[in-house]
């Protein structure tokens, strides 16, 4: 079934200084090239790719779409600093709407790199369908799964509680910034807009949507990669090959 790929990326990184004080994390060197290319390496061909940026790094990201040559629509938000940012569920919304996208989407952190194929995920999630579907990650400890979003699933794959940055995480298995969202999944960005609650980091809509209708987990078993820190990033750049297959 067609859906419409949304690259995140109208963050500022402010814990990558001075890294990304004047460049955009998704520009930065890796494995040969950037960051963005191997994400965008693993969207599968021939889909509908929308990456949605801020005001301050727009141009740095419509050169890159020039210099690749790739069919990728960039949606400018507006915002220029930090204290204007709109937050990750807004971007979506504003990237969604504004290219006029239709159909189910597709949603990857531009921060959020991972080894395992897109393509499986996808195919895991459309068997959930009409229901949304989160990728996860088995953190190698408790200790590592309290910087993200814990989940833990019920028999049936369904997430059945989602904490965030929890101290004491019920499990360690984590969610990553990559979603598939069914198109009438995609009415309920506005309503969770509406609702007053945190619409900075998306894992607040995961956990707002499971309290509300079945979402559903898809353990990847490859290796994640949460480039959070200059030395999260330095250490993953240590290792990265050249090419990585979709």
């Amino acid at each position: 079934m067609p859906f419409t790929t949304i690259l995140l990326s109208a963050g500022y990184a402010t814990r990558l200084y001075p890294l990304t004080k004047e460049k955009p994390k998704a520009l930065l060197p890796l494995g040969g090239g950037l960051i963005l290319d191997t994400i965008y390496r693993k969207v599968p061909g021939g889909v509908r790719t929308v990456l949605v940026t801020n005001g301050r790094f727009a141009e740095q990201f419509r050169a890159w779409q020039r210099e690749r040559k790739v069919p990728v629509q960039i949606v400018d938000d507006g915002t220029t600093t930090v204290e204007t940012r709109l937050g990750a569920i807004r971007d979506l919304e504003l990237a969604r709407t504004q290219s006029g996208a239709s159909g189910d989407v597709l949603v990857i952190g531009t921060d959020n790199l991972f080894r395992w194929s897109l393509k499986d995920f996808i195919t895991e999630a459309q068997r959930h369908h009409p229901s949304p579907s989160v990728a996860l990650w088995q953190a190698p400890s408790a200790r590592e799964a309290t910087q993200f979003g814990v989940v833990t699933l019920a028999k049936d794959g369904r997430i059945s509680a989602f904490i965030e940055k929890s101290p004491n995480p019920p499990s360690s298995l984590v969610s990553t910034c990559v979603y598939y969202f069914p198109e009438p999944v995609c009415g309920k960005i506005q309503e969770f807009l509406k609702s007053g609650e945190n619409t900075d980091a998306p894992g607040f809509f995961i956990k707002w949507l499971s309290e509300r209708m079945p979402v559903y987990g898809v353990v990847m078993a490859q290796a994640w990669y949460d480039i959070g820190t200059i030395e999260a990033y330095e250490a993953v750049r240590a290792t990265w090959p050249g090419q990585e297959e979709a």
